[in-house]
């Protein structure tokens, strides 16, 4: 019985385990780093791409003290955009901040890039 209760334990922590590093496991290119974002920056995305987008997970970060979206234009990935995010090692930073209920486009900035 002792055993039986050993190893119903030891294949309960195997199966948790298992399950933790598969839930850790995300898609680098996941479209809801984009689908999570206020509408005017999906919109100003939209004009950027011919197509469905996804993005890594470092495309978009958001300042609470400033009220500030910056979009890391490098990080993203879709059919249509431009090379022109990139100009040598610098590549397109876009910043939006928030103007009552909504975000505006603030700053268009070059600087250096995260890859």
């Amino acid at each position: 019985m002792f055993w039986r209760h050993c190893l119903l334990a030891f294949l309960l922590c195997q199966g948790s385990i298992v399950q933790a590093a598969s839930m850790n496991k995300q898609d680098p290119w996941d479209a809801h780093h984009i689908s999570d974002l206020p509408p005017e920056i999906r919109q100003y995305i939209a004009g950027l791409c011919k197509g469905p987008a996804a993005a890594q997970h470092d495309f978009a970060t958001y300042n609470p003290q400033e009220h500030r979206w910056r979009i890391n234009i490098e990080y993203l990935n879709c059919e249509g955009l431009a090379r022109d995010f990139r100009e040598g090692n610098q590549c397109l930073d876009v910043d939006f901040v928030e103007v009552g209920s909504h975000y505006r486009l603030a700053r268009k900035t070059y600087a250096a890039c995260g890859f």
